[in-house]
């Protein structure tokens, strides 16, 4: 017999947690392999997946003050990991771009995870790729409104 709904969303909502503590685990093996910090293997997503290259955008979404970003960025073009250009829009503007032997080592070491992902992904049919898509977007919109909401830990300690 097969589960009902409510048994179902049950197991989902205990399994979530242990698939986001693996994949944490996950990154943190490729960060310590490629020698970054986690922070500096987001910003490498971020770069990769094109969602900014904008350094005032990066550090809104890496959770990091412009400062921080400049140090991690330092640390970054230290690394080979990244650089900073010149906005071909704006002359005034900088832009960070991946380097692309870092970002081929970064392939490499994500290849059997991206393989296992695509073929899971190609099992499942329009409707179930829809819902899929939507619980992550709202799931990360949802998380990134908690991580906000969660107090400084200055705050908290000057309380």
């Amino acid at each position: 017999m097969l589960p009902d709904q409510r048994e179902l969303a049950t197991a989902a909502a205990l399994a979530l947690p242990r698939f986001v503590g693996s994949t944490a685990l996950f990154h943190a093996a490729v960060a310590e392999r490629m020698a970054v910090t986690p922070i500096e293997l987001h910003c490498l997503h971020l770069l990769h997946g094109g969602v900014s290259d904008s350094p005032t955008e990066l550090a809104r979404l890496l959770g990091v003050t412009t400062g921080a970003f400049t140090r991690l960025l330092d640390r970054m073009e230290l690394h080979r990991l990244a650089e900073r250009a010149p906005d071909p829009a704006d002359r005034r503007r900088l832009v960070v771009r991946p380097l692309p032997d870092r970002m081929a080592e970064l392939a490499e070491l994500y290849a059997p995870m991206a393989r296992f992902v695509g073929e899971r992904l190609a099992r499942l049919d329009r409707r179930q790729l829809t819902a899929l898509l939507g619980f992550l977007t709202d799931g990360t919109a949802a998380a990134e409104r908690s991580a906000a909401q969660v107090p400084d830990v200055t705050q908290a300690i000057s309380s």
